[in-house]
């Protein structure tokens, strides 16, 4: 006798799971297979990569949307921000101010060396390495993932730094290379704990072979000498899935779908009416003549052209049938609509951001979605372009850097010390520039936050930004000039504190000048 997990007995046990489970009528016929992460991805990537490019290439949804990805995510680039510094602990004050400024030195030649080799980064010098960044990010998003290989170069090449980039398509990586005995995963190589290795990398791309002469042949590369980027969804994940892939069906019938109506306004536009003949009377079969029978076709059917305007005579037995051919009504832009909400959400993006159209949209709802659009874009810039592609790339400059002559360490710095950066996007422009800004000046003087987490959230560097200042500042005094943008005069102060009274007390969070 069976018992009901409800209690009851004699009733047949359900599953923890109704639709899961298999068991009900509506899911008999889902059966799946249990693929693991790099199973399943193994037997279709290549068929998700031709129909994602495909798509980029031909449809302007798709296209758009890896676009306005690598806008959001890259924009005009991630850039580091020297924060390399010493230990001060223990030292006197005399000494600790030596040891800062000399750092803030070092970090000043390092920035202006690495501004300068940017334009040098690209191994085939189309792009500058902010240009590289975005174009690895579109081979992400378009292909599943991209290769970009740290190419170390000669002193004799005269290059600021001996380094620079050769961004790959993740096809240079044959992911149906798999050899267990020596520990070949997806055309990538494993130590025996698990790390990465090397991976083993085509010369040329598999699709331009008929254009090379060297052949595709493929040689191991260490993994230190490669940034993989790519967004694994599931743990242990090996290779990246085209971001397109869950909008790839309705991408393309949806382009279809467009193509079917377009033809048939066309159609309807170019229909006007059709004419109908009786047959004489005298003459069966033969069809009978008038204005609107003129020059019949080698089918003995004639086609008139319609003009503006026209004032037709119809012969003897005509009569003319007007065309009213059927129309969508308003089920078109609300289908469309939820077709390009549907891509959105499975590529990431917001609706409003994909299509342009923010007219169902008031500010604070516009507010709230890009705030929860943008923690997603930091997610990405965080994990996987700064982490995967931006940091490797740093410590092998420096590294190189350093051993070519172009940079020296302070006295007491170590390599590790000299690593330490952090990478500022481009900064998300403001949504009411008066309040956004007099919401940063409330956090910097209430104490929740800094001028320097304040300017860093701009995309500028903050010791840049005050080097500016005070250069304006001293052209201004030496000029005799005055501005309002600068604080140090009590005239400046804001209206509130030039109205208190002398014996007032100051008010909180009120600028006080001495």
């Amino acid at each position: 006798m069976a018992l009901d997990l409800a209690g009851g007995a004699g009733a047949a046990a359900s599953t923890p799971y109704e639709v899961a489970g298999g068991s009900g009528r509506r899911s008999r016929a889902w059966r799946v297979g249990s693929w693991g992460p790099n199973a399943a991805i193994t037997y279709a990537l290549d068929e998700l990569r031709r129909k994602s490019r495909d798509l980029s290439r031909k449809n302007a949804f798709a296209g758009a949307a890896v676009d306005k990805l690598v806008d959001n995510i890259i924009g005009t680039g991630i850039v580091p921000r020297s924060i390399a510094a010493r230990s001060v602990v223990g030292l006197s004050e005399e000494q600790a101010k030596r040891v800062k400024r000399e750092d803030a030195e070092f970090r000043a030649a390092l920035q202006s060396l690495f501004l300068a080799w940017t334009d040098e980064a690209d191994s085939v010098g189309a792009h500058d390495f902010y240009g590289l960044q975005a174009i690895a990010v579109t081979g992400m998003v378009e292909g599943g993932e991209s290769f970009t290989r740290l190419r170390t170069r000669l002193l004799s090449d005269g290059l600021t730094v001996p380094l620079q980039l050769q961004v790959l398509e993740g096809d240079h990586c044959d992911h149906m290379k798999t050899d267990a005995t020596n520990r070949i995963r997806q055309g990538i190589q494993f130590s025996a704990i698990g790390g990465r290795t090397g991976y083993y990398l085509r010369r040329e791309h598999p699709g331009d072979a008929f254009m090379s002469t060297g052949g595709i042949d493929e040689a191991l590369v260490p993994a230190g000498d490669v940034c993989h980027l790519y967004r694994a969804r599931r743990p242990g994940q090996d290779r990246g899935e085209p971001w397109l892939a869950r909008a790839l069906r309705t991408l393309y019938d949806l382009d279809q779908y467009f193509d079917a109506e377009l033809v048939r306004k066309k159609n309807a536009a170019r229909l006007v009416a059709f004419i109908k003949r009786s047959l004489d009377a005298g003459e069966e079969g033969d069809p009978g003549s008038g204005p609107m029978g003129s020059d019949p076709a080698d089918d003995g059917v004639a086609v008139i052209e319609m003009e503006p305007g026209t004032v037709q005579v119809l012969a003897d037995g005509e009569d003319v049938e007007m065309c009213e051919p059927t129309d969508v009504g308003a089920n078109f832009e609300p289908f469309v609509r939820e077709a390009k909400r549907s891509v959105a959400a499975a590529v990431g993006l917001l609706y409003e951001v994909l299509s342009g159209d923010y007219s169902q949209m008031d500010d604070r709802t516009l507010r709230a979605a890009l705030n929860d659009f943008r923690r997603s874009v930091e997610r990405w810039q965080h994990h996987l372009v700064v982490y995967q592609f931006c940091r490797p790339i740093w410590r092998r400059w420096i590294d190189l850097a350093l051993l070519s002559g172009a940079l020296k360490l302070p006295a007491g710095m170590t390599r590790q010390q000299a690593y330490a950066v952090e990478w500022v996007p481009q900064a998300w422009s403001y949504i009411h520039p008066v309040q956004d800004v007099e919401g940063k000046m409330k956090e910097v003087q209430a104490g929740f936050s800094t001028r320097t987490r304040v300017v860093a959230r701009a995309g500028y560097d903050v010791e840049q930004v005050d080097a500016e200042n005070a250069a304006d500042n001293s052209r201004a005094d030496e000029l005799k000039l005055s501005y309002t943008s600068d604080g140090r005069k009590a005239e400046k102060a804001p209206a509130t504190a030039a109205s208190a009274q002398p014996d007032d007390p100051p008010q909180p969070g009120t600028p006080q000048t001495t």
